[in-house]
């Protein structure tokens, strides 16, 4: 029951890309893929920076379903927003 949101900057919107997250393990042996699917599936929030898909000349149409292009400005206002609880960066 928490609301969550994934904002994807520097190289990690790679992992917002289609198949990029397929067969990418943690040195603990969790795959990455399940743990997007299952953001997806509860209808958290996805973020890919819009500078960062720019700078790697990547379309919306690269991205897996799901995933929303956000600038800085909406970052920041995430940051300021008093009701988020929880940030890691």
């Amino acid at each position: 029951d928490h609301d969550v949101k994934v904002f994807l900057i520097d190289d990690a919107i790679h992992w917002a890309q289609f198949g990029m997250a397929e067969g990418v393990r943690a040195s603990t042996g969790e795959e990455m893929k399940p743990f997007i699917d299952y953001l997806l599936e509860h209808e958290s929030a996805i973020y890919a920076c819009k500078a960062w898909v720019d700078h790697r000349y990547l379309s919306p149409d690269e991205m897996i379903p799901g995933v929303e292009i956000q600038g800085a400005p909406y970052l920041i206002d995430l940051m300021a927003d008093p009701e988020m609880e929880t940030l890691s960066f």
